[in-house]
């Protein structure tokens, strides 16, 4: 079940949370991204409203999107009108296979891509946020792309050559699910996210629903990810009925 502790600093869009203390959480996002952790860490420094770049709503006319993903097809690095500070252009290599690209995976997207998505989409980001912003995007990635191998695993001859094909943040359309734990009482996620895998072959939409959680003293701000496969045939819904029991019967064989 999602937490039903609801923080207000948590706005829709990317998971950001807005703190003061940006300097110190960007290196523990950073942290809990190659640590493994369970917590992201999010902080952007100040009360701008921030957001996720991937979503589609919003932006400007005739701008050429990767329906893969949702962002301009041309790489925009070049300093936005009135920035104020450079911004880096480096790219970092996910650990998500990419379908189509051999050997190959997503790259995440620059300081200088994210804030000129965020510029475009009508935010007004602030240039010393940009790095917490961007730690803390590749931070929840990888910990979604891990949520989903929990449920490929149970497919061996298939996880070795599991592929992220496409994705794309559907905030404004909650799923079942989240529909259902909001009419009983429960805080609704914050985003929602549609992720494609190729699977043997065939592809697979998983639905994702990001709630954040309980904060815990002395450690990032928790966050819960539910990632699961979409009922959108016999097989996502059979997954779905039997996770909870191959959940338990692990939990009762031990280490």
């Amino acid at each position: 079940f999602p937490p039903r502790h609801h923080d207000p600093r948590l706005r829709m869009g990317c998971p950001v949370i807005h703190s003061p203390a940006a300097a110190e959480t960007a290196s523990a996002a950073a942290a809990a991204q190659t640590s493994g952790g369970d917590s992201a860490a999010a902080a952007a420094g100040s009360a701008s409203t921030s957001g996720c770049p991937v979503h589609t709503r919003g932006s400007p006319a005739g701008e050429r999107l990767n329906p893969d993903n949702a962002m301009p097809a041309v790489a925009n690095q070049l300093p936005a009108a009135g920035q104020r500070l450079p911004l880096s252009k480096e790219r970092v290599e996910s650990t998500i296979p990419q379908a189509g690209a051999e050997g190959g995976h997503w790259v995440y997207p620059s300081a200088q891509m994210f804030y000129n998505a965020m510029r475009r989409k009508g935010f007004e980001p602030q240039e010393e946020d940009m790095r917490t912003v961007v730690a803390i995007h590749n931070t929840v990635n990888e910990r979604t792309w891990r949520e989903i191998l929990l449920w490929e695993r149970h497919y061996p001859e298939c996880v070795d050559d599991l592929k992220l094909v496409r994705f794309g943040g559907v905030p404004d359309e909650p799923t079942p699910k989240a529909r259902l734990f909001t009419a009983v009482g429960y805080k609704p996620p914050f985003d929602r996210h549609d992720w494609v895998v190729s699977r043997c072959g065939k592809e697979v939409r998983y639905l994702i629903d990001y709630y954040n959680a309980r904060p815990i003293a002395g450690k990032p701000v928790a966050m819960h990810i539910d990632a699961r496969p979409a009922a959108d045939d016999l097989q996502g819904a059979w997954e779905r009925v039997r996770m909870p029991f191959l959940r338990l019967w692990n939990a009762g064989r031990g280490p």
